[in-house]
C-alpha cells in the first residue's frame, strides 16, 4: 500500500469499554502508538505511547498516583500529558506527551486524533442498537486484521460476495434473484440487497425456528466516514412486513492500525430468542469464523496481489455491485483532501517565529 493519509478529525473506536481498566493498554491507531488507562475516578485516559526523553513505550511502565511512570528513567506523565515527576531533578518544560479526547458510548471508547477543539460528540454515527440491552440480545467481538481498512470497507459494502464466501450467512444460488441498490444521504452511503423468495440461511435457521423455509431476506449496509458501518439483516415470510420476522442488526467498526492492518470491532444484536445463551455462543462463533476464516484470507490475498499499490491506481474492473464502495471511497477522499487543505492553510497563516543567530 502507498503511504496512507488518514482522516484525523473523526471519532475512531479505540477499544471496548471493558478493555480499558486500571492497567495500561498499548494500541497503535492510525500509525501512532497510544497508551490507555483509567484514572482513579474511572475516567479513560489516552496518551501518546512514547516518552519524550528516550522514546521508551510508556505502555510498558506502570501507574503511580494516577500517572504513568516511564519504564526507562522513571519520568511520570499525568492525564493531561504533562510530566508531573522527574526523579532526576526539575521538570523540563518540553517534558510532555500528547493527550487525546475520548468518548465512552455504545459500549466502546472512541478517540479523536485530530484537532481537539473540533471533537464534537454529536458527529459520532448512531450505533445505539448495539447498546440496547432492553430490546436485544447482543454479542460482540474484536478482530485484528492484517489488511488495509479501505479494503475491509470495500468487502463490507459489497453485499454480493456472501453467496460465494460465507457458508453461515449466505446462500450459493441466490445472486440472480438479488436486487442491489445504492443511496447517498450527505456523507452517508447505503447499500441495499433485497433477496425475495430466498431459502433461510444457517444464521436465520438458528434465529427463527419456524416451518417457513422460503421467504424475503434483506441486507442493508450503512457507511459513515471514515470507516463505520452498520448492517441491518432480516427475514420474513414472502410478501410480509419486515416487522414480522427476526432481525439481526450488526455494527462493523474499523480503526486503521497501520497501512496494512486494522482493528475490527463488531457486535450483533438480535430481537428473537434473546434469552438463549447457546444461540448467542453459536452466533459469536459463526460471525468470528465468517470473517477470520473466510473474509480475511480473501482480503489479504487480494492485498498481496496488489503488491503495495492503491486499489484505484490499478484501474480495477468495476461491477454494478461496487457502486456503494466506490462512492464511499470518493467521499472519504474528499473529506481527507479538504482536511489537508485546511491544515495547510492554517499553517501558512500561523505567525512565524523569528529566530536570531
Amino acid at each position: 500500500m502507498q503511504k496512507t493519509t488518514y482522516l484525523r478529525n473523526a471519532w475512531y473506536a479505540a477499544a471496548w469499554q471493558n478493555e480499558i481498566t486500571g492497567e495500561l493498554l498499548g494500541r497503535t491507531l492510525l500509525g501512532q502508538p497510544i497508551v490507555f488507562y483509567r484514572d482513579e475516578a474511572g475516567k479513560p485516559i489516552a496518551l501518546s505511547d512514547r516518552c519524550p526523553h528516550r522514546y521508551a513505550p510508556l505502555s510498558k511502565g506502570k501507574i503511580i498516583d494516577g500517572a504513568i511512570q516511564c519504564p526507562y528513567h522513571g519520568l511520570r506523565f499525568g492525564p493531561t500529558g504533562a510530566c508531573v515527576h522527574n526523579p532526576h531533578g526539575s521538570i523540563p518544560k518540553a517534558a510532555r506527551v500528547g493527550a487525546f479526547p475520548l468518548l465512552e458510548k455504545y459500549g466502546l471508547v472512541w478517540i479523536w486524533m485530530g484537532d481537539p477543539a473540533a471533537a464534537d460528540p454529536a458527529t459520532l454515527p448512531d450505533f445505539s442498537i448495539i447498546a440496547d440491552h432492553d430490546n436485544y440480545a447482543i454479542v460482540q467481538g474484536y478482530l485484528h486484521v492484517g489488511a488495509n481498512y479501505q479494503l475491509i470497507t470495500d468487502n463490507l459494502l459489497d453485499l454480493s460476495h456472501a453467496q460465494y464466501v460465507h457458508k453461515f450467512i449466505g446462500n450459493t444460488d441466490s445472486n440472480e434473484r438479488n436486487i442491489f441498490e445504492m443511496k447517498v444521504e450527505g456523507d452517508t452511503v447505503w447499500a441495499y440487497n433485497t433477496m425475495p423468495n430466498e431459502p433461510l440461511t444457517k444464521l436465520f435457521q438458528l434465529m427463527w425456528r419456524s416451518s417457513t423455509t422460503i421467504g424475503d431476506r434483506r441486507a442493508h449496509m450503512r457507511w459513515d466516514p471514515p470507516c463505520h458501518l452498520m448492517l441491518d439483516v432480516g427475514f420474513t415470510e414472502c410478501g410480509r412486513p419486515t416487522s414480522e420476522g427476526p432481525s439481526a442488526p450488526s455494527a462493523h467498526i474499523l480503526t486503521p492500525e497501520t497501512e496494512n492492518s486494522t482493528h475490527y470491532f463488531w457486535a450483533v444484536a438480535r430481537d428473537s430468542m434473546r434469552d438463549d445463551a447457546e444461540l448467542s455462543k453459536k452466533i459469536w462463533q459463526g460471525i468470528d469464523t465468517a470473517f477470520r476464516l473466510e473474509d480475511e484470507p480473501m482480503i489479504v490475498d487480494c492485498q498481496t496481489r496488489m503488491e503495495g499499490a492503491d486499489l484505484m491506481s490499478l484501474n480495477p474492473v468495476l461491477l454494478t455491485t461496487d457502486a456503494a464502495a466506490m462512492r464511499a471511497r470518493r467521499l472519504l477522499a474528499m473529506r481527507i483532501e479538504k482536511e489537508q487543505a485546511e491544515k495547510a492553510l492554517a499553517s501558512a497563516q500561523a505567525p512565524q517565529v523569528e529566530t536570531r543567530a
